[in-house]
């Protein structure tokens, strides 16, 4: 005679959602809430970048042929003008610490732009008789705000050229000059290298105000992933709560079957088949249970 099978239905209320959610941390969320009318905004400027044939603070004479050669036929520079959006400028000097002989590390330093230290970049520049110009932007955020500040509140900007080379016993640069870029410093080295009075203009970049995040769904049928059973039988959560009833009942947990709102576990003895439903929503935590709807 057949044994009329038992059902046991563990109410999804014994787990709460506390519990379920117990030990679960958010991370980060990819949200920004931004109040209303809240703006980004930079400021282009012009500057005098370089003086030629005047011996500038350190002694040094730039010929306008050689530091134009070595600006326009420059790749790194003429490559980051063109496809970076400009060439970037740092907030101060590198601060480059004495190097014993054979040590590259400060030479490759004064050769590299810090991303971290830029404040602005150098969109174009132009001869204009013996002064070499350029257009600065400010980038937004870090050192790009405190110069666009600082310029907004009378602080001049001001350049210096940081290249590598040598001069001869008169201070002129000889041909092997090589350009790196212009840093924003407070003591530029050529007298007039400095903000272009008249030339200032704010740009402004409206933001979102509020919820930013964007989201898609999609139609998803757990019931016939078997993934979702591994995340069942894996997530920290679920795997305990699984273990402890089938550690009760004796049952293994692999003869789970998953419908809509239940995962079921059987176990056939010699008293028949004995049959544990337990609530998808117990399991995955009552937040959570909306993304398997």
């Amino acid at each position: 005679m057949a044994m009329k099978p038992v059902y046991y239905l563990l109410n999804e209320t014994i787990v709460s959602e506390d519990t379920a959610r117990r030990g679960m941390e958010i991370i980060n969320e990819d949200v920004i809430t931004l109040e209303n009318g809240l703006k980004l905004f930079t400021i282009t400027y012009n500057m005098v970048l370089t003086e030629f044939a005047r011996r500038n603070w350190n002694g040094r004479v730039y010929g306008e042929q050689i530091f134009m050669n070595a600006l326009d036929n420059n790749p790194l520079f003429q490559h980051d003008l063109k496809n970076n959006g400009g060439v970037g400028s740092e907030y101060g000097h590198p601060s480059i610490a004495s190097s014993k002989a054979g040590d590259q590390s400060a030479l490759i330093r004064q050769m590299t732009i810090d991303p971290k230290l830029v404040c602005a970049m150098l969109k174009k520049y132009w001869k204009d008789g013996k002064l070499l110009k350029g257009t600065y932007t400010t980038v937004a955020g870090g050192y790009g705000d405190m110069l666009r500040d600082r310029i907004l509140t009378g602080v001049p900007a001001m350049v210096s050229s940081r290249s590598v080379g040598g001069v001869d016993a008169k201070g002129n640069v000889l041909p092997s000059l090589q350009i790196i870029t212009w840093d924003h410093v407070f003591r530029p080295s050529s007298q007039d290298a400095r903000l272009i009075p008249g030339s200032l203009q704010v740009n402004e970049f409206n933001v979102p105000a509020g919820n930013t995040m964007s989201e898609s769904a999609l139609s998803y049928d757990f019931r016939n992933d078997p993934s979702f059973k591994d995340f069942l039988l894996s997530e920290s959560v679920s795997k305990e709560q699984i273990n402890t009833i089938c550690d009760a009942f004796d049952i293994d947990a692999h003869s789970m079957v998953i419908d809509e709102n239940s995962v079921r576990f059987t176990v056939i003895n010699e008293d028949g088949v004995d049959t544990v439903i337990m609530p998808i929503r117990t399991l995955v935590g009552a937040s959570m249970y909306e993304l398997f709807k």
